[in-house]
């Protein structure tokens, strides 16, 4: 009888054994697998980017204020100007808005924002002293969002403008697109890719053909309410690196712009600087002897002061400029001051009142003075 219940025991033990066995490989079998991690529509944006890095030379950088940038740039006047939206169109309704007008000043491109705080880029054509009612430039379509900050090149055809949206890095990105010579439209933009974008926000770019420079403007590694502009010079077509060339961590470090002078192997940086000296002496020269551009009439437009018929007119010109300077000055005081109330210093409030009274009032003191101007020289 032992013995039968001994074996009858081992028997069990072997059958719990092998079914406790049994359910440990069906458990195993049914553990889930590690699911993927889930990049986001940037990050996949960023590792297609990546392998494409632009091969460029950025010459030198320097920080200044965001609100204060577009008149920041040495930019060549035969390469246009860069103006924000209230100096240009003397309102202050869309601060943060932009103007390129082109070396003939006969052509601008612009940022405009609605109620909604949307914005697109427009364009416009001088006709005589006035200018054509805007046109919005529908083939950038609403997938690019808060667009800003256009720059056309000389070519006339290729322009970059900043906008954020599904294409973008992060924030802002830079797009380039090319107006089509047979229909004058331009064709869909495409993100002009890294180091010029980054996941900061990247709002200009603007290219000088004639000194062969360009300026970048971007917000990478700043701290609030500033910017660096990055000046690089521009090759003829991209160039990628070649496979091998640099390492991942290298090529991820010029992607982003950690050091400039990672870049400065690409070209001739002595030669560049030399370039940069030669278009800041030529510019600060320009400004002293240029002749002035005043409209008379749809017809004529004075470039000296002596095409001046009347004595009046001439002397209400050199009354002019100076409220130009004032206005200028003016404009620039009140830009920084918003800035500065932005940032939470609200005991701004009363010298921003006093400074938009002085504008509007030296706004209607320079028509009121042109208009005087023209009527005594078209008498």
């Amino acid at each position: 009888m032992k013995k039968r219940y001994l074996i009858f025991t081992l028997i069990m033990a072997c059958f719990c054994t092998a079914g406790y066995a049994q359910r440990k490989k069906v458990k195993a079998a049914v553990k889930p697998k590690p699911q993927p991690v889930q990049l986001s529509a940037a990050d996949l944006l960023y590792r297609n980017m990546l392998g494409a890095t632009a091969k460029v030379m950025f010459v030198d950088s320097v920080v200044v204020e965001k609100s204060l940038f577009l008149s920041s740039i040495p930019l060549n006047p035969e390469a246009g100007t860069l103006t924000s939206y209230p100096a240009f169109f003397k309102e202050h309704k869309y601060l943060d808005g932009s103007v390129y007008e082109n070396e003939f000043k006969n052509t601008i491109y612009y940022s405009e924002g609605d109620s909604t705080r949307r914005s697109a880029i427009y364009t416009s054509d001088r006709i005589g002293t006035e200018w054509s009612d805007p046109q919005r430039l529908s083939e950038i379509g609403d997938e690019f969002e808060q667009q800003n900050y256009p720059f056309l090149m000389a070519d006339g055809i290729t322009l970059f403008f900043a906008a954020k949206g599904a294409n973008s890095l992060g924030g802002y990105d830079l797009f380039m697109t090319r107006k089509d010579g047979e229909t004058g439209k331009f064709f869909q933009p495409e993100n002009y890719g890294m180091p010029f974008n980054s996941t900061a926000n990247d709002y200009l770019l603007a290219i000088d053909e004639m000194d062969n420079l360009g300026w970048l403007v971007s917000d990478r590694f700043q701290p609030e309410g500033k910017v660096c502009i990055y000046t690089f010079v521009p090759t003829a077509q991209r160039l990628s690196f070649k496979e091998g060339e640099v390492s991942q961590q290298q090529l991820e470090s010029l992607a982003k712009l950690s050091s400039i002078a990672q870049t400065w192997s690409f070209g001739n940086r002595d030669q560049a600087l030399k370039s940069i000296e030669s278009l800041k002496a030529r510019s600060a020269k320009t400004t002293k002897t240029t002749a002035f551009r005043f409209p008379i009439n749809d017809a004529k437009v004075y470039t000296s002061l002596s095409q001046f018929k009347t004595k009046q007119g001439k002397e209400l010109y050199m009354e002019l400029t100076e409220l130009y300077k004032k206005q200028a000055k003016a404009v620039q005081t009140l830009e920084e001051k918003r800035a500065i109330y932005h940032k939470g210093r609200y005991n701004e409030a009363e010298a921003i009142k006093a400074l938009e009274k002085n504008v509007e009032q030296l706004d209607t003191k320079i028509h009121a003075t042109e208009k005087a101007i023209r009527n005594y020289e078209n008498k």
